[in-house]
């Protein structure tokens, strides 16, 4: 009879209106639930739709040391020095104290192709065209933080002005060049073929050795959370203004009464506590 293998567990969540509040961006409420998991040995990996630069400052901000990916899965970080064992050197490149494994399309190439097509650009305000000032505005962020929100490189978000006849249309000529769309709590996300689902599945691949099985519980909070937790162990989904689209598309294992910051630590000590009766 053979040993089954010892289970690592991540937590893999969304940000904005999960673990960060809708309105404010705060995350006090969720610092203790953070330290626990921490002292369970279990990392905390963000799972987002914001930018890598966002990713580290707010990993930075709240103690967090682990991979992460953003612009909703078009590109995982893994830290070199907490995976000295995996050997991605000749597979992948290098970014600053990390290693970057790219999924989706390159910015560029994806404003290119926003400018062949033939909806007119008067139906979407981009992200990236904003200055501070109008991104601030469009986010509640400050506008040091909008500068780090416009600085996108793999995807492109922005406000659909038009009906939802415009919409389909626009998305049947994305399609046609290899992009697709995510809808977040506040933007529409022009993307690759990539989803927060993909990349979990391919973060879990890297890290799963012949030791360790590698299990999830993932939280979110709207449609663009949805692979991403179906592809999870215990799904979660924080209450917020962004629930109603995500709760036709999955029944989660746990929906939180509250809202994000809240809401995420009252989820996580749910989870903690199926994992202790399941032992």
């Amino acid at each position: 009879m053979t040993n089954k293998k010892p289970i690592q567990w991540l937590v893999v969540t969304d940000l904005d209106g999960t673990l960060l509040n809708h309105h404010d961006y705060a995350t006090d409420m969720a610092l203790p639930a953070i330290n626990k998991l921490q002292s369970l040995n279990i990392p905390i990996i963000f799972n987002t739709s914001k930018t890598f630069s966002e990713s580290v400052s707010l990993q930075k901000k709240l103690n967090i040391q682990a991979p992460f990916i953003v612009e909703n899965g078009s590109c995982i970080y893994l830290p070199k020095h907490l995976y000295t064992d995996i050997n991605l050197n000749e597979q992948y490149q290098s970014r600053d104290d990390y290693w970057e494994i790219p999924l989706g399309m390159a910015h560029t190439k994806i404003n290119n192709i926003l400018k062949r097509i033939d909806t007119p650009a008067s139906c979407y305000q981009l992200l990236s065209a904003c200055n501070a000032e109008q991104a601030a505005a469009l986010t509640d962020l400050s506008p040091s933080q909008a500068e780090q929100a416009i600085s996108r490189e793999f995807s492109e978000p922005l406000i659909w002005n038009a009906g939802n006849k415009e919409l389909t249309i626009f998305k049947r000529q994305l399609n046609g060049h290899n992009l697709n769309t995510l809808q977040g709590g506040r933007f529409l996300h022009v993307l690759g073929n990539c989803d927060k689902g993909i990349a979990l599945n391919k973060l879990k691949e890297i890290l799963s050795t012949s030791e360790k099985q590698i299990k999830t519980i993932a939280l979110g909070d709207s449609e663009n959370d949805a692979a991403m937790l179906k592809q999870s162990d215990i799904s979660i989904i924080v209450n917020s203004p962004s629930n109603h689209q995500l709760l036709n598309t999955l029944t989660p294992t746990i929906h939180s009464t509250k809202d994000a910051p809240e809401g995420w630590a009252e989820s996580i000590y749910t989870a903690l506590n199926i994992l202790k009766d399941s032992q």
